[in-house]
């Protein structure tokens, strides 16, 4: 779903995956666990580093099939283990004109299952809001369900 709050978009995805909280939390900061499911269908993901702590910097290379890597970078700036994970993210590969949003990822418990439910907050344009859902659902539906299932 997306939306805009404040001249700005934003967009909210919820997904639910049978497994603990603990280990949803787990494959969004363990590095060796991230880089088996990060990315869209077909991409393979390179860490240039991760550091989860409030403050720490992650560096992503993304490398689609026809071999372009796409660099994300931001920082952390909330950890609630289990329940809350916060960070920025900025496109290195797309240009000085990309912007810094904000991806907050919530940890809801739901019996033996947990709902991810990810807030990406401060789009400029309805056009990156839709291209980040799609890249979101794609990662989502695809690697990181196969990893958790």
């Amino acid at each position: 779903m997306i939306s805009m709050q404040d001249g700005k978009f934003f967009l909210e995805l919820h997904r639910v995956y049978n497994a603990s909280k603990e280990s949803v939390f787990l494959a969004w900061t363990r590095e060796e666990q991230l880089k088996q499911w990060w990315g869209l269908t077909g991409f393979t993901t390179t860490i240039g580093h991760m550091d989860v702590s409030i403050g720490g910097k992650y560096l992503f290379h993304m490398r689609a099939p026809n071999g372009k890597i796409h660099t994300v970078e931001g920082r952390y700036v909330e950890i609630v283990p289990n329940d809350k994970l916060s960070f920025t993210w900025k496109w290195v590969t797309e240009g000085d004109d990309s912007e810094e949003t904000l991806v907050t990822i919530d940890f809801v418990d739901q019996d033996n299952s947990t709902e991810l439910v990810i807030t990406h907050t401060n789009f400029s344009t309805m056009k990156e809001a839709k291209k980040h859902n799609n890249s979101w659902t794609n990662s989502l539906e695809g690697g990181l369900c196969d990893y958790l299932n």
